[in-house]
This record gives structure tokens, sequence and C-alpha cells, in this order.
């Protein structure tokens, strides 16, 4: 999914909701390895003035999409479009669920997933949800429900490091690193025209994509900067979207894998 292609719907043989019932019965009970069951999670949300509040979710669903191209034991669920963005709020049109509404509907979801058998795994596009997925999985541990989840864009810090001028402070959130990404999956979707000049102002802790502060606070991003926009918009490029998407889902399969191999056996030996 990639180079204007609009179409975000996943359908054929990689798209779990395209399967019949009978359909799901038969591959949950096919083979010594549950079926990876892939949920994209995103956010409705302000991406300042030059991409669309659709964006986490819409790259989040084809990463997932391409990650579960040609691979028999991969499903990829509908979109959970609606994430915990409530420091978007300031800006008209941002959707938001409390963190509270967002893990029991993860809980919920996922557990219906394994226990018809299949792995439920997510696959993560809004940052603001990384706290809330990673409550979700231990409470659906604390049920016996096996699962697991992450962000694509976690997988290619050291491709941005490499892809972009300013990696550590020119990615966060309406970006260099989503910019160019958009512009790759989207184009059509970036307003070329209003992509802002300028940066981050300083801030702290460091609210930068990559930053990893050791001190956790919560704020709006207005209060960091008018536009809602982190990072440096202005060094995007196609060319570096390309790329950064490769990668993306390259990783992702190969971790997708990884979890079938090491947690979807349907026994302990």
């Amino acid at each position: 999914m990639s180079g204007g292609d609009t179409d975000f719907v996943v359908r054929g043989s990689s798209a779990f909701a395209w399967m019949t019932t009978e359909d799901a019965r038969r591959l949950a009970g096919d083979g010594r390895k549950r079926p990876v069951a892939l949920l994209p999670t995103g956010a409705v949300e302000q991406h300042g003035p030059h991409l669309p509040m659709g964006l986490d979710i819409w790259l989040a669903s084809a990463v997932a999409a391409a990650a579960a191209e040609g691979e028999d034991g991969i499903r990829v669920c509908e979109p959970f479009a609606y994430g915990s963005s409530a420091h978007h709020r300031a800006f008209p049109g941002t959707m938001s669920l409390s963190p509270q509404t967002f893990i029991a509907v993860l809980v919920d979801l996922c557990a219906c997933l394994w226990q018809d058998g299949f792995l439920p795994v997510i696959i993560n596009g809004h940052g603001g949800n990384r706290a809330a997925i990673q409550v979700a999985i231990t409470t659906l541990g604390r049920q016996g429900v096996v699962s697991a989840g992450f962000s694509y864009f976690d997988l290619i810090a050291d491709v941005a490091a490499e892809a972009l001028p300013d990696h550590a402070g020119g990615t966060g959130h309406a970006c260099a690193l989503e910019t160019s990404l958009m512009m790759h999956v989207l184009p059509a979707s970036v307003r070329q025209n209003l992509i802002p000049e300028g940066t981050t102002p300083p801030s702290w802790p460091d609210p930068h994509l990559y930053a990893g502060p050791a001190v956790t606070v919560w704020r709006p991003f207005e209060a960091i900067r008018e536009n809602g926009v982190i990072g440096t918009p202005s060094e995007a490029s196609a060319e570096a979207g390309e790329r950064l998407f490769v990668e993306a889902v390259r990783r992702s399969r190969q971790t997708i894998l990884k979890i079938q191999s090491e947690y979807g056996q349907r026994s302990i030996p």
C-alpha cells in the first residue's frame, strides 16, 4: 500500500474480516501455532497545518497490510481508529478516548481473538497509545490471554537517523518522519505549501519521538508549540518516506513472525 493508494481497506486473503466464521474456525484450528490476528491502532487527531488527522491509523494499517502480505498465518483485523489523544484536544477535529476506555476496548477485542484460537498482536501508529497498550497487554496476561504489541516507528529509529537530517530533534509529531511517510504512502494528503518552517522550541522533558526521557509528564501539545507540530517537517522527503516505509514493513513482519514463533504455541511443551 504505497505511492498514492488511497484505499486503506484490507481485502482478500490477508484480511481477518474477509473470512467467514467457518474460515476463521478452520484457520484457528489448523497447525501447531496460533495464527496471528494483527490489530492496527492509531488516532484521529491534529497533525499540524499540513497533514490529515487520519495519519496515525492509516500508516499503521498500511504497514500492517504490507507486513501480512503473502503470510498464510497472519490476518489483519479491521483497524481500531481512535486512540488516547486528549493532549491534542485544543485542535478542532481531534477525537479522543480516555485511556481507560481505550484499554477496555483493546482488552475485549484481544480476549475475543484469543478465545477463538488466534494470537492477538497490536500494531500501533500513535505515540500516545504506547502506555495504554502496555497496560492492556498486562491486563490480558492476568486473564490468561497471551498478546503482544509494538509501535512500528519504534523499529526504525536507526533508519530515521540515517534518512532524516535531524533525527534526534526532527522527529516527534507531524514531523519529518511522519511527513516523509505520508509523502510516500499517500502523497495527495500532504499540504506541501502549508509545511511549517522551524522546529520545536526548547522544552523539558524532551518531547521528541526518540528522546526516551527519564521523566514522565503530561502536557497539551499547544503548550509546546502553537501549531501542534513536534520536530522539523520541512526536512521531509518522499525518498526518505519510501526507505522508512520499506523498513517499517520488513521489520514489522520479522517482529510479528518472532512473536508467533515464541508465543503462538497452542500448548507449552
